[in-house]
């Protein structure tokens, strides 16, 4: 169960990042890359590095399947990956803009975990 709560945890989190994230878009009055308004999306995107490692042990100490566990193991490289996309935005706006990409990938990835895991199951 704690892997089902963990990953639908971990999917509202998400949701709150993108809101976040357009929310310090549009109140940025310089230049977006530097503006003090995405702050609160760039600690989420912290918390989130950290839910995404808790989800990831969860999810080996209950071994819910196969499926889950590949699944949980993508959702966090793509995590750590999406760090690496922001900063990288800074010098290569191509690469960046893949951000908002992996982070769509990743709330579709986090979406199937709950329906994988069995409801009375013992992950």
């Amino acid at each position: 169960m704690i892997v089902r709560y963990g990953a639908m945890l971990f999917g509202t989190v998400v949701i709150v990042q993108f809101y976040l994230a357009g929310a310090g878009i549009f109140a940025a009055t310089g230049p977006v890359k530097d503006a003090s308004s995405l702050d609160p999306h760039r600690v989420l995107g912290n918390v989130l590095a950290v839910l995404a490692l808790l989800l990831l042990i969860a999810t080996v100490v209950a071994r819910p399947g196969r499926r889950v566990m590949i699944t949980v193991i993508v959702l966090f490289v793509l995590t750590a990956v999406e760090g690496l996309l922001a900063t990288a935005g800074g010098s290569a706006p191509y690469v960046g803009a893949l951000h908002p990409v992996v982070a769509a990938v990743i709330l579709g990835l986090t979406a199937l975990v709950p329906i994988w895991v069995p409801r009375n199951g013992k992950a």
